[in-house]
């Protein structure tokens, strides 16, 4: 079985990886929350960052030159392989 730092870095690796084009955008990457599952089969590693967002148009460009937003992804990694098998939003 790993550990909870071996799953907790599995998921920031996943992350990394899965958003490797923009990941030099994120900033304040942070670890959340950790969950062993009660069957003890899975680790639920949450994992924070905060994102440029998209302006909508022309006037929010204007007024909102640099915007940001949280976002949280919940990775379920298999406690016996480190296995990840998913990635999903969290909603806060």
């Amino acid at each position: 079985m790993i550990g909870v730092k071996e799953a907790v870095s599995i998921a920031l690796d996943n992350l990394s990886d899965f958003y490797s084009t923009a990941k030099d955008q994120f900033k304040d990457i942070l670890l959340e929350e950790v969950e062993l599952s009660d069957d003890k089969k899975y680790w639920r590693i949450t994992i924070g960052f905060t994102r440029p967002v998209e302006a909508a148009n022309i006037l929010d460009v204007a007024l909102r030159s640099k915007s940001y937003e949280r976002d949280y992804k919940t990775f379920e990694i298999e406690a016996d392989s480190g296995t990840v098998r998913s990635m999903k939003i969290r909603k806060v």
